[in-house]
Parts: structure tokens; C-alpha cells; sequence
């Protein structure tokens, strides 16, 4: 159960006043999210979810593939099942962040946001501001779907736990392991087997494999990316970095010290960008990877340039793809690590929706989005209507052919948003395998990658924290120096634009700017976590 923890009274006479003084009589929305007068048209179980038809209003950020929502066959199908009409005010994402935050700061709020721009500290000021209210009993009551993913994954409620101990919204969440591992690296097999060579298994290795790329034909790039970070989070792992997966990319764990540490100061940190300054340096790390994207790289590798690449998946090999294939295991790096770090927690993103003051019918909406988590619901989410959008084969859930090869030379992103909107998504769902295979996720190479790195991922993987408003603000002012001259250096270090001689100077600078308050900071946010 998820019974509110017991707040100082002052707290809630301030929450009840506020709260009162923005409803009417017939409206009044309780701060534990329950609405007077939804026994009226709400059924507490079964389909439809209301007696009779309703209208909510919702925000949404809008793909520029997507085009209007309320014609798609996901929605039209969705009101026939629940009863519920949305009307979607979509938003572009482009103009997302500026929109949502003038609707906020003028209280012209909808009945709730839908993948509507609410980062976390969104959620937890104005949650405790009352423009959005809390979730904990609506979620006991009227979300089964959502308690029962919570029972089994119990860091999920610790981690949408905000430091008043408030749950203001549904999340967006993966159980699939093979998006979970996003990036991986790819090595060209065919490369491989022509110089008698076998997949690596420690860096050495394949510092000896790039080496042997290139000796081969100069011509070559050895290792490439869309960017810095993705090739940089496919090895740190060998490192003993991202102990706790990478959904916080400053901070993780150090076991043997046992304290929580800042991943950019560490000594292992500097061997690992010692170690990509070689492969940039004798050419075995593309040179333009500092401005590389997923365009440039497709092009290289359409080309037959290149022997190994970081990526969620094979896409951008296009009609090379089966040319290249993952690790056998996790990379052993040169202190006896070998993990894989790169990888994301089952909680994505805290804010994916949340139901505002202005809701009349909370606990009709909250049964309107849980419906989505799973059975029926998430197979419309997903794939949308039998027959229609998608087909069994062999006991799996397909797109039909029309999606997946389309006579007009659309995409799989384009003819999937004829009719859904999960590409893209920012949505109160969960991302399962069941409905990955017409994705890049459920290529067979990316498949066997993913399962083969599986066994080396942290047994605790650490979601985004969330902070107070005061830690927040303290935390924005000093992010952006600390971060900032991160990246910088860390493009020095591997260009060798900056000796490594230089180390303790850059370490010496980061603790001026602040690092003792913004681990602290981290700290206390861990420490929260862990009680909830």
C-alpha cells in the first residue's frame, strides 16, 4: 500500500486552503486526490470505466511524425473501451518546454499533462504548490496495473517518492533489457573473420583488433559513434565506472571505498580517457567524433569504413547490419573490471503524467491511465487494433505489412504514427519486449548483444534522484559550471589538447567550483531514496 506519510499539521491546513480556494463546492478535489463527486459517473472496475461519457482535457507534446492525435485509431478505440473523450491540446516538441511553462506560471493548467514537458522538479513544486495533486491513494484504489508493476519493482515507488513523501505522477518505465542496455558496441564480424581475428574480451584486446582494422587499410575507421558519450559509456564499465547504471552520469558508487563519488574526479576515469586519447591519437578513434550524429555515421558505415560502433542498436548499419555483431561478455578493463554500466533503471522519467487541481474526475483519470500499463490497454498502446495496425505470427505481436514495408518508402517511425503515438514517447507506460520486434530493439543482433551483457549489469541501478526545490536551485547554479568544464576537459584530455600532467589542476578546479555541496547534495538525495 501506498498510505501518505504523516505530515506536520501546519502543512496540510496550507495544502486544504489552497486547494479550496481554487475549486468550487461541486468540484473540491481532497489533497489526497479524490474527487467529491465521481461516484456519480465512475465504475471502480471493468469497462467502461464511466456510466456515462466524459471529456478530459490534456496537454501533450507532439512529434512533428505524429500529426493530430484525435483521428488516430489508438484514441478513436481508446473512448469506445473507457468512455473517456480526451480533448489533446498538442503542443510541438520544439516549443514544449516554453509553453508548458507558461500554462503553469498563469494556472491555465488542463485536466492533467500526458508526456507534457513535466521534468521532475516540475512535478514536485508544483505538486507542492497544488497545481498538481497527489497520487498515493488514487494509486492504491484505482491503479492495479501500476501497484502491481510497483510490488515488483519496489525502486519504481522509491524513486517517484518525492521528499515529501507524495507520489504526484505516473512514470514512464522500461521492463525490456535490450532498450534498458542502450548503448552497446557493435564490432564488424566480417572484419574480424577476415584477419583471423576473435571477438575482444578485455580492452587490450580490442585495442589490438582497431590496431589490426587499420594496419589493414588506413583508410579505415577503427571505432566510430554518433558522439563522445555513447563510445565512452560502452567502455567505462571496464573501468568500474556507472556502478549503478546511468541514469545519474556524475555520480555513482565506489564499492571498496564505500561512499558515493563523483565519476569525473575518479583516478579510473582518468585511465579511461588515457586510454581513448591513444585510440585518438593513433587514429583508431574517429576523428570527427566530437561532431559526428546518426547521419554522418550511416553514411561512413554504408561505405564500409567502419569496424566498430556505440549504438542503442545495428539501424544505423542499414543493409550492413548482419556485418556486425556485440561482445560476446563485458569488456575486463585493466584493474580486473567488468561491468556494463550503461545501463538504464526500470524508472525513465518521473513526470510522464500528472492530474492537476482543475480535475473534476481524478479517479476516472487515473483508471484511464493505468489502463494503458498493461493487458488490453498496452496492446493498444503499443500496436493498436488486431487486424487493423497489427497481426499474430508465431504467437508474437507484428506489425502489419503496410507499417513494416510500406509500398510509399515511409519509415517504421513515420507509418507507425500514422496511427499511434509511441514513437518518441514521453508517456505513462511500459516499454516491453512483447512489442519490440518490428524495432530496432528487436533485431536479432541486438538481441544477442543485449543478453550477452546482461550478466555484467550493477545489481542495483540507481534511478534519477529528486531534490527539493532548495536543493534544486542549489544544484542548477552549480551544474552548470561543474558540467560544463567537464565536458570541455574531457574533449581536451581525449583530443590531447590537455596533458594528462595537468590531472590535478582539473581535479583541483572541480572542487573549487563547489563539488563538497554538490555531492552533499547527491547525498541527501540518495539517502531519501534508500528510506522511502
Amino acid at each position: 500500500m501506498l498510505y501518505l506519510k504523516s505530515i506536520k499539521t501546519a502543512f496540510v491546513v496550507i495544502m486544504a486552503t489552497s486547494l479550496l480556494s481554487a475549486c468550487t463546492n461541486t468540484d473540491m478535489v481532497t489533497p489526497t486526490g479524490q474527487a467529491k463527486n465521481a461516484s456519480k459517473t465512475l465504475n471502480e472496475t471493468g469497462m467502461p470505466i464511466v456510466n456515462q461519457p466524459i471529456t478530459l482535457r490534456m496537454m501533450a507534446g507532439q512529434s512533428p511524425l505524429q500529426g493530430e492525435w484525435k483521428d488516430k485509431i489508438l484514441w478513436k478505440e481508446a473512448e469506445k473501451r473507457t468512455g473517456i473523450h480526451i480533448d489533446w491540446n498538442l503542443v510541438p516538441q520544439a516549443s514544449l518546454e516554453e509553453k508548458k511553462n507558461l500554462l503553469l506560471a498563469t494556472n491555465d493548467i488542463p485536466d492533467a499533462f500526458y508526456g507534457g514537458g513535466i521534468n521532475s522538479q516540475d512535478m514536485i513544486t508544483y505538486g507542492q504548490q497544488g497545481l498538481f495533486i497527489p497520487l498515493n491513494d488514487l494509486i492504491d484504489k484505482y491503479a492495479p496495473n501500476f501497484s502491481k508493476i510497483l510490488k515488483a519493482n519496489p525502486e519504481v515507488l522509491k524513486g517517484i517518492t518525492a521528499p515529501d513523501g507524495k507520489i504526484y505522477g505516473l512514470p514512464k518505465m522500461s521492463s525490456n533489457i535490450t532498450h534498458r542496455i542502450g548503448t552497446k558496441m557493435f564490432i564488424n564480424q566480417k572484419w574480424l573473420d577476415e584477419a583471423g581475428l576473435k571477438m575482444p574480451s578485455t580492452t587490450d584486446e580490442l585495442y589490438g583488433v582497431l590496431k589490426a582494422f587499420k594496419a589493414k587499410d588506413p583508410e579505415r575507421i577503427p571505432l566510430s559513434s554518433t558522439d563522445i558519450s555513447n563510445a565512452l559509456r560502452s567502455l567505462a564499465g571496464a573501468w568500474g565506472l556507472y556502478s549503478r547504471g546511468n541514469a545519474n552520469p556524475y555520480v555513482d558508487y565506489d564499492d571498496k571505498a564505500g561512499a558515493m563519488r563523483f565519476m569525473q574526479t575518479d583516478p579510473k576515469y582518468k585511465d579511461l580517457l588515457t586510454y581513448m586519447n591513444k585510440l585518438y591519437t593513433e587514429g583508431l578513434l574517429d576523428k570527427e567524433i566530437f561532431t559526428n550524429n546518426a547521419t554522418i555515421l550511416t553514411a561512413k558505415i554504408s561505405k564500409g569504413l567502419v569496424g566498430g560502433f556505440s549504438n542503442i542498436n545495428v539501424v544505423p548499419a542499414g543493409q550492413l547490419k548482419t556485418n556486425y555483431a556485440g561482445f560476446g561478455a563485458a569488456l575486463k578493463g585493466p584493474f580486473g573490471d567488468q561491468n556494463w554500466g550503461g545501463i538504464s533503471p526500470v524508472l525513465q522519467n518521473q513526470g510522464a503524467f500528472v492530474i492537476t487541481k482543475n480535475n473534476k474526475e481524478p479517479e476516472a483519470t487515473m483508471r484511464w491511465a493505468d489502463y494503458f500499463l498493461d493487458g488490453d490497454g498496452a496492446v493498444l498502446y503499443w500496436m493498436g487494433v488486431e487486424g487493423k495496425t497489427y497481426e499474430m505470427k508465431d504467437g508474437k505481436y507484428r506489425f502489419v505489412q503496410d507499417i513494416v514495408n510500406n509500398k510509399d518508402g515511409l519509415t517504421l517511425d513515420q507509418t507507425i504514427s500514422r496511427e499511434l503515438v509511441s514513437p518518441f514517447s514521453v508517456h505513462p507506460i511500459v516499454r516491453e519486449e512483447r512489442f519490440a520486434w518490428d524495432t530496432g530493439e528487436g533485431m536479432p543482433e541486438v538481441i544477442t548483444a543485449a543478453n550477452n551483457l546482461k550478466p555484467f549489469v550493477p545489481k542495483e541501478i540507481w534511478p534519477a534522484f529528486l531534490f527539493t526545490k532548495e536543493e534544486n536551485d542549489r544544484l542548477k547554479a552549480l551544474s552548470t559550471d561543474i558540467h560544463t568544464y567537464v565536458g570541455e576537459m574531457q574533449t581536451q584530455f581525449i583530443m590531447g589538447k590537455a596533458p594528462f600532467s595537468k590531472w590535478d589542476e582539473y581535479v583541483a578546479t572541480i572542487k573549487k567550483m563547489g563539488l563538497d555541496e554538490y555531492m552533499k547534495i547527491h547525498k541527501d538525495a540518495y539517502d531519501r531514496y534508500k528510506r522511502n
